[in-house]
């Protein structure tokens, strides 16, 4: 497999919108506590981004192997297409998959992230699962009509949380301890509910990919026996959730100003509301993979431009108090 290939394989243009969540948990980092842990920081990143390549490589190949419609099978499936190994498409994602436990398991254990807590090993073993029964098993959960919401909540809040749970003390979030036979569990609730306030914000883009990802492939989908939620809603009804959905996150971006979880300068996000019309009404129109499917991605990647807004605020606060 050429490196050009594997980028196709792995579905790179995608990929932005997976990293932004993990320079977003980055930059609140820096915003609330003004430090980071480098060494912790590097792990999760690419940890994440190795748990992120390996799902959507995954899925290729159990698409190729589940494949009912034998033209998809040969000519649009990139195993088919390009007439690749699937033994050794899916002995390379593997290894990206171990490679994201072992970095997990360090991150819990290594003397280096003593601040840590056992919590972390139960909330990234969740969402390892998730990443492996996506599209594994006799029912796999891409088959279902929970692919949206689930990629929502791991891919984009999972990893912002477990960035911000790894640069932090443990109690100042959320921790598990044990003294035998019993265990306490121990939150800040304030800090949880402002870190689930950010994760709506960031993960209703994310699942609206996935959502225009699976109406563009409606009818190939039904072909190949794969139920995702359009095919429940139908076309229309999905479209209209569609472009519900990302008026929520803009919604919850309000909130978080309010209640001072987000800086004032977050509120430059609703400059880009005539980009988000616009790039709806393009989908709108038609739904195709090729051309307008990529107006969901820019539109996830106008919600995290409050990235800069918190750069922004960080300056702000650095020189001029």
């Amino acid at each position: 497999m050429s490196f050009k290939t594997f980028l196709e394989f792995v579905r790179i243009e995608v990929k932005t919108a997976s990293v932004l969540p993990l320079i977003l948990g980055i930059v609140y980092c820096w915003y609330v506590n003004g430090q980071l842990n480098p060494v912790t920081t590097i792990v999760h990143f690419v940890a994440q981004f190795s748990i992120v390549l390996f799902v959507t490589g995954f899925n290729n190949v159990m698409d190729y192997y589940k494949a009912v419609d034998l033209d998809y099978r040969a000519q649009t499936n990139i195993i088919g297409r390009k007439h690749l190994s699937p033994t050794k498409a899916l002995h390379l994602m593997l290894y990206f998959l171990l490679f994201s436990m072992a970095a997990g398991i360090w991150l819990v254990w290594h003397w280096l992230v003593w601040q840590t807590n056992i919590l972390l090993l139960l909330i990234g073993g969740a969402c390892i699962f998730v990443a492996v029964f996506y599209t594994f098993g006799p029912v796999p959960l891409s088959r279902m009509p929970v692919g949206e919401l689930l990629s929502g909540v791991t891919e984009s809040f999972g990893a912002f949380f477990i960035m911000v749970y790894v640069n932090v003390p443990s109690d100042s979030i959320m921790a598990l301890h044990f003294d035998w036979p019993t265990f306490t569990l121990k939150g800040q609730l304030p800090t949880l509910l402002s870190l689930c306030l950010i994760g709506v914000i960031i993960a209703i883009p994310t699942s609206n990919i996935m959502l225009a990802d699976n109406i563009c492939d409606l009818d190939q989908d039904r072909r190949n026996e794969r139920y995702t939620l359009p095919h429940y809603l139908g076309t229309t009804w999905a479209l209209r959730l569609y472009n519900t959905l990302i008026w929520f996150s803009l919604v919850a971006v309000v909130v978080a100003v309010i209640t001072k979880v987000l800086p004032i300068e977050s509120l430059l996000l609703l400059l880009l509301i005539p980009v988000i019309l616009r790039n709806n009404r393009r989908f709108n129109t038609r739904q195709l993979k090729d051309v307008t499917f990529i107006t969901a991605i820019q539109n996830a990647m106008a919600i995290n431009i409050m990235i800069v807004s918190l750069l922004l605020a960080i300056v702000r606060t650095t020189w001029w108090g």
